[in-house]
């Protein structure tokens, strides 16, 4: 099993920029240094550790200075493809969204890398902002046509234009309803169920729930159970916060709605880890205990999830989904049609939920 160990940091990034390169996103000369950086968060001295790798690969040349951008060597798209049987392309508004799709996505290269399947990745961020994304949707897939498209984070709009296309393709997530497409995901109904049992067995019935802005099939299926366990127990409705991932608006958010005494919730569940990385620690400044003032409960996990203090209570799936992503686009590639499949987590207990039953 140490075969499928993820790779570093600096192997994901010398990945990503690989990508790049490849698609012919830069041509002639690399950005500088400080933009790299900037652009993939990363600090310049992993950048530096990511360059030189793909230096010795002969993709360019070195640089004067850190703010010379290195020139790209002519050609080098095509002296680093190898034959393969077959591509699989991730469509992602982000592939630094968080840490765990990046390790998700270093697992998937290698598993179907074994068996000759070359994995990209393409950022589309604009087509989540189109209403009807068919058009944008036909010019990207005919530059693949022989491809199987991984379709992470795409809303309802992207899904039903895959849909009525034909696309060989696979939703990364959730499908929402009415689509019909495969599809690979944590069962969020059997998360969001668990955890408002466990808020109910306790007498927590004041929650709220903080979910993605753009509407996302697998959000919709946690507020939608939320919602139905509440009102099944006599509670008040969940109050449900939208929110991107702009730390300030959300902080501002949390300020007016969480913090003042009178509105905190009893519990908190949070499905993002962007939303995490800010909430916690933003709650805990503001002088609320956990879980003495307010529980919290993470629908999910990644390794960043392990090195907060406290840690939060969470659902862990481990690395089954990015498995059974790997065995389903094989499936498509081989001209079958994988069936869809929701995963079960396991609860791991943490520092940030109630207190123990009297």
């Amino acid at each position: 099993m140490s075969n499928l160990v993820p790779k570093s940091k600096v192997g994901q990034l010398v990945d990503l920029i690989r990508n790049h390169l490849q698609a012919g996103e830069w041509t002639g000369v690399l950005p500088p240094e400080r933009s790299l950086a900037e652009h993939f968060l990363v600090s310049r001295s992993t950048l530096r550790k990511a360059l030189q790798t793909l230096q010795n690969e002969g993709f360019f040349g070195g640089a004067e200075s850190s703010r010379s951008g290195r020139k790209i060597t002519s050609g080098c798209e095509k002296k680093s493809v190898r034959m393969s049987e077959g591509t699989a392309i991730l469509l992602t508004p982000n592939i630094l969204d968080n840490s765990l799709l990046l390790e998700h996505l270093a697992i998937l290269r290698d598993l179907l890398g074994r068996a000759g399947v070359r994995v990209e990745v393409k950022e589309a961020t604009h087509l989540t902002e189109m209403r009807q994304p068919e058009a944008a949707l036909v010019r990207l897939v005919a530059k693949s046509p022989d491809a199987v498209w991984l379709l992470h984070r795409m809303p309802h709009s992207v899904q039903l234009a895959a849909q009525s296309l034909g696309l060989r393709c696979l939703v990364y997530g959730t499908t929402f309803e009415g689509i019909k497409l495969p599809y690979v995901d944590v069962d969020f109904l059997a998360v969001a169920r668990h955890a408002t049992a466990r808020c109910l067995a306790r007498e927590m019935k004041r929650i709220a729930v903080l979910v993605h802005r753009t509407p996302l099939a697998g959000d919709a299926a946690i507020v939608r159970e939320v919602t139905e366990q509440l009102a099944r127990a006599g509670a008040p409705a969940p109050l449900v916060m939208r929110h991107d991932y702009n730390k300030s608006r959300l902080i501002d958010a949390l300020d007016q709605r969480i913090v003042p005494a009178a509105l905190t919730p009893e519990v908190l569940l949070v499905v993002s880890q962007h939303h995490l990385l800010t909430v916690l620690p933003h709650l805990l400044r503001r002088g609320l205990q956990m879980p003495g003032d307010i529980s919290l409960i993470y629908l999910s996990n990644d390794p960043v999830t392990e090195r907060l203090s406290p840690v939060p209570e969470r659902y862990d799936l481990g690395m089954l989904l990015p498995r059974r992503l790997a065995r389903s686009a094989q499936a498509l590639l081989a001209g079958e049609r994988p069936a869809p499949s929701l995963l079960l987590p396991k609860l791991k207990p943490g520092e940030t939920f109630g207190s123990p039953l009297k």
